[in-house]
């Protein structure tokens, strides 16, 4: 019997999103994907006309010619783990990167593709799909004057290549069997099998200087050295760390010698602080930019003098249960707790509707996406039916158990920055509760999170996090078998219809063909309810009036900064 206090529940659930209003909480402390296309998140003068605000997302039309000079302030609420791409799979380190580094190709500002950015153009890609080469460009220094050439290409491939390789991108260059530097501008992947991957992996995978690292002999070495964990940094991106204070500000300064278009803005300063801090600032006029939380967005459209940018974000939230404890071992039992879970009412009550319940893993934005997946619906009497027949029933006292008597009970965990999430766990514990779960939420800082669940530590029942996709829709990383020990598969996953289906994707060269076959893994994962997809959210962010050219994506920060520019 479920307990009669849904009604009860959803008067508070809707009360605490009218007081969140008041008080911040974005969706911080997403993780990334590496190759199946996933990334944490992070973040007063006269401004323009709604006239000059672009109608779908509020990014600003750009008026007069680009500017240079001037300063931006971003709130944000974590900081990089790592400074080094390799080391790494945040999206706050991610965001360092874009600002810092700069890959073979990057992202389109329409759409999910890739460009060129260091390459020339795409690959050269023989007959029979085994070698890609990719001519460099000529004219790509790094911060400290040296030159880029294919020898940093070929190192920075390298590092995910190590015997002692630590970091969960496994997947990215698996299929790479020899990289080599054909020449000073010209780079030669010789693939064990054809990988149509191959792109979207590089457009991950920011260059980093060989004359720096090369000498490192392992993977500790270069995770550990001041260029991977301080503002000694050196990239090729269209800034430079100037001075990093943890925990308090991070400072960029453009470069004169960028290779693309800008920077115009010249210095960028990242102001560390949580949430409802940021909102403040914002408030006060004292920070340009910042990424509201869904139940902030009225307060920030009060506020004289920003504008509002609107995206859904390329990614969804989940709860993933930990496979090797044998609660969750059964995907009866996983879909029983998503029927008992009341998404919608979250949704509408934390986040004042901005976002849509989630069924697929992948984005509704995204090439793979399918709305023919059966939908689960809101029904605790049917997930006690379905918990009944995997052996739990409620006892007199209303808890579910087992024929042992053994409770189900379990620990609930996700990273503390995320406050969007701190809240609609306990709404979760709470809904499970209704049925007889007893659930234990636990909070922590998102290093130490990222640090307990990945490998090899997996120490965790369940976790609610959040993953930001990559533009590949490959999701072998987070779902394949072989990544259970190394790699993003924490939940210990394994299916052979996915590992099937998944295993030679890369190798179809053919893209709608490709997109059918990720499409059907992708569907695997969502019958067998790995997961308890939660929620597309929307994402806001809040900027300045007088910052021109601002675009927005859900997978940067601050997307193609060194392209705006401040209007005098």
């Amino acid at each position: 019997m479920v307990k009669k206090t849904q009604w009860l529940f959803l008067v508070m659930i809707f009360t605490m999103g009218m007081l969140l209003a008041a008080c911040g909480g974005s969706d911080e402390g997403a993780e990334t994907g590496a190759d199946e296309g996933t990334e944490p998140d992070t973040e007063e003068t006269d401004g323009e006309d709604v006239e000059d605000i672009d109608d779908e997302n509020g990014d600003s039309a750009a008026t007069g010619e680009p500017v240079e000079g001037g300063e931006i302030i971003v709130g944000s609420d974590a900081e990089p783990n790592g400074l080094t791409p390799a080391t790494v799979s945040d999206t706050a380190s991610r965001d360092a990167h874009d600002l810092v580094h700069a890959a073979l190709y990057r992202q389109t500002v329409e759409g999910f593709d890739v460009e060129p950015d260091v390459a020339v153009d795409l690959p050269e890609v023989s007959e029979d799909g085994l070698e890609q080469v990719i001519e460099l460009r000529d004219d790509v220094f790094f911060s400290d004057g040296e030159q880029l050439t294919a020898d940093d290409v070929v190192f920075t491939v390298g590092i995910y290549l190590m015997e002692d390789y630590a970091g969960t991108s496994t997947t990215l260059f698996e299929r790479v069997e020899n990289v080599e530097a054909t020449d000073e501008y010209e780079v030669t992947f010789t693939m064990s099998e054809p990988d149509a991957a191959l792109t979207a992996s590089l457009e991950q995978a920011p260059i980093v200087p060989e004359h720096i690292l090369g000498d490192l002999e392992t993977y500790a070495e270069i995770e550990e050295h001041e260029a991977s964990t301080t503002d000694a940094v050196i990239g090729a991106g269209p800034y430079v760390m100037t001075d990093w204070t943890v925990g308090q500000y991070i400072n960029y300064e453009a470069r004169d010698d960028y290779h693309n278009e800008g920077p115009y803005i010249q210095n960028i300063t990242w102001r560390i602080g949580d949430t409802d801090a940021q909102l403040a600032m914002l408030q006060a006029g004292e920070i340009d930019i910042m990424n509201a939380a869904p139940q902030d967005v009225v307060t920030v459209e009060s506020i004289d003098g920003y504008n509002l940018a609107e995206e859904p974000q390329f990614g969804y939230n989940y709860i993933g249960y930990n496979q090797r404890n044998e609660l969750f071992e059964s995907a009866n039992v996983r879909r029983a707790l998503t029927m008992a879970i009341n998404r919608e009412a979250i949704i509408d009550g934390i986040m004042d509707g901005h976002g849509t319940v989630a069924e697929f893993p992948h984005s509704p934005e995204g090439p793979i996406y399918s709305d023919e997946i059966e939908s689960i619906p809101f029904d605790q009497e049917g997930a006690l039916e379905l918990l009944a027949e995997e052996g739990w029933e409620q006892n007199d006292s209303g808890q579910l158990v087992n024929g042992d008597g053994d409770v189900f009970a379990f620990s609930l965990l996700t990273n503390s920055e995320a406050l969007v999430r701190t809240d609609w766990i306990v709404a979760v514990q709470q809904m499970l509760g209704e049925i007889g779960i007893e659930v234990e939420t636990e909070t922590m800082e998102f290093g130490a999170y990222l640090d307990r669940i990945n490998p090899p530590n997996w120490d965790f029942d369940a976790i609610a996090g959040a993953w930001s996709l990559s533009l590949d829709p490959n999701m072998e990383s987070l779902f394949h078998s072989r990544n259970i020990e190394s790699g993003q598969n924490n939940i210990a996953y394994e299916s052979e219809e996915f590992d099937e289906l998944s295993t030679d994707n890369r190798a179809i060269l053919d893209v709608d063909e490709r997109m059918e076959t990720l499409q059907q893994a992708a569907m695997q994962v969502a019958e067998d309810q790995v997961y308890t997809f939660m929620y597309y959210p929307t994402e806001f962010q809040a900027y300045r009036d007088n910052i021109q050219n601002h675009s927005y994506n859900s997978r940067a920060g601050l997307f193609r900064v060194q392209e705006w520019w401040i209007e005098e």
